[in-house]
This record gives C-alpha cells, sequence and structure tokens, in this order.
C-alpha cells in the first residue's frame, strides 16, 4: 500500500508539473491574442487614415490578407486555449480522484466510533514497526488495556452511553501518549496501543499516566451512574521474537492485572 501511495503520489506531481507549463502557455497565448486582437481593431480604424495617403486598390491589396491572417491567428488562438483547458480539466478530475481515493483509504483504517485506528490498520504497521525497530536495533513496547465489565453498559446505561465510554477511553489515551504512538482499537472495549522507540519501562510509565487520568476522570463523573476502569497489560519486542506471541503474553498480563484487582476487591 505505501508503494501505490507512493506512485499515485509521483503521478499527481507529474501532472501537476504539465499541469503549470500548460497554465503558463495558456496565460502566454491569451496576452498574444490580446495584442492581435488590439492590432486587428487598430487595423480597422487603419483605412479612414490610410485613404488620405494611399490609394484605394493598393490598400485593399495589402490590409485584406492582414485582416485575413489576423482572424486566422484569433482562430488557432482560441482551439489552442480549448485544449488547454481541457487538459486544465482532466488535471483536476486527476487531482479529485487522488483525493478521494486516499480519503475512502484512510476512512477504511480509523474505527468510526472512536476515531482512533482500527484492527486492518495494525495489520499493516506492525511489519514495519517490527522491522525498524530490528533495522535500527531499538526498543518497541505495547500497552493492551480493557474496559472492566463493559459488557453490562449497553443493559444499564444504553447503547449510546456505551459508545460515549469508548470515545472517552480514546480521548484518554491521545492525553496520555505521545502523538508519534499508534492507537489502536483492537476489538470491543479492548484498544493497543503501539510505542516506538520505547522501553518497557517507558511504556509502564505511559500506562501510569493513563490511570492517573482516569482517576481524574471518574472524580468528575461526566457519565451518571458509570465509573470508569481499566485492565492494563505491557509487552515488549525484542529482535526475531514472533510478535503473536509477544501479544498474546501482553494480553495475558491484561488479564492477569484484572485477576488480582477482583482478588484485592
Amino acid at each position: 500500500m505505501e508503494q501505490e501511495r507512493a506512485v499515485q503520489a509521483e503521478n499527481l506531481q507529474r501532472q501537476l508539473r504539465i499541469l503549470e507549463r500548460r497554465a503558463f502557455s495558456l496565460s502566454l497565448s491569451t496576452l498574444l491574442g490580446t495584442l492581435l486582437l488590439g492590432v486587428g481593431i487598430a487595423g480597422l480604424m487603419l483605412p479612414r487614415l490610410a485613404q488620405r495617403f494611399m490609394p484605394t486598390q493598393l490598400l485593399a491589396q495589402y490590409l485584406t490578407p492582414s485582416l485575413l491572417g489576423l482572424v486566422a491567428l484569433l482562430v488557432l488562438l482560441e482551439l489552442i486555449a480549448l485544449r488547454q483547458r481541457r487538459a486544465l480539466r482532466q488535471a483536476a478530475d486527476l487531482v479529485d480522484e487522488v483525493v478521494r481515493r486516499d480519503t475512502a483509504e484512510k476512512l477504511s483504517l480509523v474505527d468510526p466510533v472512536t476515531g482512533t485506528f482500527n484492527r486492518r490498520y495494525l495489520d499493516e504497521i506492525i511489519p514495519r514497526e517490527t522491522s525498524r525497530a530490528d533495522r535500527r536495533e531499538s526498543s518497541l513496547s505495547f500497552v493492551k488495556l480493557s474496559l472492566d465489565d463493559f459488557s453490562s453498559v449497553d443493559a444499564r446505561l444504553g447503547y449510546q452511553a456505551g459508545d460515549r465510554i469508548l470515545q472517552e477511553v480514546a480521548q484518554l489515551l491521545k492525553r496520555s501518549f505521545r502523538p508519534t504512538d499508534i492507537i489502536v482499537r483492537y476489538a470491543g472495549d479492548e484498544f493497543l496501543v503501539v510505542l516506538p522507540e520505547t522501553g518497557p519501562q517507558g511504556a509502564l510509565t505511559a500506562a501510569q499516566r493513563l490511570l492517573s487520568r482516569v482517576d481524574e476522570w471518574n472524580r468528575r463523573k461526566p457519565i451518571k451512574d458509570y465509573e470508569m476502569q481499566l485492565s492494563i497489560g505491557v509487552g515488549g519486542y525484542t529482535k526475531g521474537a514472533d510478535i503473536r506471541d509477544v501479544l498474546a503474553a501482553t494480553d495475558h498480563r491484561v488479564e492477569l492485572y484484572r485477576e488480582r484487582k477482583e482478588a484485592g476487591d
């Protein structure tokens, strides 16, 4: 997909360069046409002046072909202008098509409820991020989280409240993690955050920051009769590891976290 985007961008740049050249050519043609039109108007006025100094027969012999030539040039310029306008419309249609495709593609990678990325996008970026971590020998971590007892929300508060809670979680995640971190709605009430260039300790610090923001959110009580509780797990990728095992281990830590909370209750 990245390669397709690069090809589309290159084609668009090429078409825009052609568009710029044609726009310049059209402007030049318009200027020339204006000059010729001025000459033609002057030519129409010239006979009255020339009759005093040149015989009518001689005037017609030279002036008539000149005017015909001027008309022919104006017709030619108009044809060129029509061709340029057609080319401009084609280029504009190409730009619109690229924009529509890019917008549709982006929408297909975004979860419509939370505005975060979806599982499809995760499948795209995981190979890229693991490859980059291997190449640079840098850290790559994950934070997985799920909402506790979210299944009862729809029954108690209605599905609209459920959507709003998911949106609130997404906003808390965006405020708790860096712009370079990738937030994905993993499934249902589960989210996964991909943290490039970050070790497990850095991921744990970010997770603790998220829990602090959740506590602040609960103190404000923005949704009546609801208190947000999250279970969180942190995992780290090491060179050569199977990413499926890494994500499975991270998911298992979420369950352990939840069990410890329930045991503490």
